[in-house]
């Protein structure tokens, strides 16, 4: 076999692609949002992979702006899992150092990398030390240096926590070994993907009442650059009557970084935290960080697949897997409520506020995982919003991608994708966006200012979290779920209910 023919058949083994059952439809590329700044495009990709040009593939400076929002493998008519095939290449570029010499190659790189030491010495995420070692690597010292402060000053983040160390788990010595395990050879391979047609199948809703214990699940960002998140869903959970218990010692789930460099660590970082919940006794945990919550139900999906993965984890962690706890996001909490019970708490009805409903990717993508909401076509974010007296406008940018993890690596694609989704919210009467996902807000929010100063053509709109907007319809104030936080002001707006 040779190198060309092994490295091929290497992709086939880590995706479950037939790589032959590609016919250049192009419909990958039609929707990706990255496409039109990459040399080889998703489709171009699988063309080169599928005659054998792997190496001209490891080269492109596509993986490094590919953004892993899963939209062409969401649309593959044959099934193909084209977003894996990017992962993959990515991990492979890196292991054999055949890389792209494009700057973007070196930012994403040195992002994906700073963030993985950060995890593997800490468990969680130290925000302030992953900028701190992003900067030192990419000598990128001036950038977010005023949002940087002002997230410092607003107690988002604790220069003192870089400094002392505190904020990280007890179980250090099970990441280490997690991150000792992802260096050797996979479980298994990928399963086998066929050509079929797909359909959306919605997974049973669950049913939450109040007095309920569910479990917590805050991610990295929630006590930090997301600490209004955080804040605000506390606070909406006690108004709707729900008790929530924390993982103790979770740890990372690895978003973006481990997904995008290394699968086998994409799934035993996440894997910690499920047998953890299993062993707490906690059926349901909520992990409202979209980004997050993917992690953790895909490998959830894995671990029922794969004995290999479950002795793996158990060899590790000393727990046996039972893949019996569910991990949901604030939207499916919502939704797993009785509507007449969020109706009857809500005290200050938010007549007249015209909203977009923003899902992003990871919501509802892999819809055979996630089996929450029509992937194309999302819906139950609106029918929250209505309840809550507010009026969802009809837009056509609810799923485009914001840029997700790669807002400090590609800035100026950030900008470009947040200025379309802006653009199309308010020429459909938006006021304000609605989102569920820290990722999003940070880009739609943060990265806000600088948009409109280089397009100019959009007004500046607020960018609520769900749980603040629940929380003020049942009665809080907007200062109670921290809006002044936001970035662009957002106080005015909810202030008059």
């Amino acid at each position: 076999m040779t190198e060309t023919d092994a490295l091929k058949h290497q992709l086939e083994e880590s995706t479950g692609n037939d790589y032959n059952c590609c016919y250049q439809c192009g419909k990958c590329t039609a929707g990706c949002p990255a496409g039109g700044v990459m040399d080889n495009p998703p489709a171009r990709i699988m063309r080169l992979v599928q005659a054998g040009y792997v190496e001209d593939a490891l080269r492109s400076d596509a993986l490094w702006y590919c953004l892993g929002c899963m939209t062409c493998t969401s649309r593959c008519p044959q099934n193909l899992d084209i977003a894996a095939t990017m992962d993959s290449l990515r991990a492979m570029a890196l292991e054999k150092n055949i890389v792209s010499e494009e700057r973007s190659k070196k930012l994403v790189t040195a992002f994906h990398v700073s963030f993985l030491k950060n995890v593997r010495k800490h468990g969680r995420l130290q925000e302030l030390s992953l900028v701190n070692s992003y900067k030192l690597r990419t000598r990128t010292f001036l950038q977010d240096a005023v949002p940087g402060v002002k997230m410092i000053t607003q107690g988002k983040i604790n220069p003192m926590h870089t400094l002392t160390g505190k904020g990280g788990i007890k179980g250090k010595d099970q990441i280490e070994k997690i991150f000792l395990a992802s260096e050797e050879e996979s479980h298994s391979p990928a399963p086998k993907r066929r050509p079929k047609k797909k359909e959306f199948v919605e997974n049973a809703p669950l049913s939450v009442k109040p007095g309920m214990t569910i479990g917590y699940y805050p991610g990295c960002s929630l006590d930090g650059t997301a600490q209004e998140y955080g804040i605000s869903v506390k606070k909406m959970c006690s108004l709707l009557g729900l008790n929530l218990r924390e993982i103790e010692d979770w740890n990372c789930c690895g978003a973006t970084s481990a997904h995008a460099t290394n699968h086998k660590l994409s799934l035993l970082l996440p894997a910690r935290n499920q047998v953890l919940a299993e062993a707490q006794g906690l059926d349901i945990v909520l992990a409202p960080c979209a980004a997050c919550q993917n992690r953790q139900v895909t490998t959830r999906k894995a671990l029922m697949e794969s004995e290999a993965l479950r002795r793996e984890v158990h060899s590790i962690t000393g727990i046996e897997p039972a893949c019996t706890t569910q991990f949901i996001g604030v939207t499916q909490l919502l939704e797993a409520m009785d509507p007449e019970e969020i109706k009857k708490r809500v005290k200050k009805p938010l007549t007249g506020l015209n909203l977009a409903c923003y899902y992003g990717c990871l919501l509802v993508r892999p819809m055979e995982d996630m089996g929450f909401d029509d992937p194309e076509n999302p819906d139950k974010m609106e029918a929250i919003v209505s309840a809550l007296g507010a009026s969802p406008v009809d837009w056509a940018f609810k799923i485009e991608c914001c840029g997700a993890g790669l807002t400090l690596a590609q800035q100026d694609l950030v900008e470009d994708l947040t200025h379309k989704i802006a653009r199309n919210a308010a020429a459909n009467g938006a006021e304000a966006f609605v989102v569920a996902c820290p990722l999003c807000q940070a880009n739609l929010d943060m990265r806000q200012e600088s948009m409109i100063k280089r397009f100019g053509d959009v007004k500046p709109m607020p960018v609520y979290y769900i749980s603040e907007l629940v929380a003020i319809a049942c009665g809080a104030a907007p200062s109670e779920v921290a809006v002044g936080k936001h970035f662009v002001p957002a106080l005015e707006l909810v202030s008059k209910f």
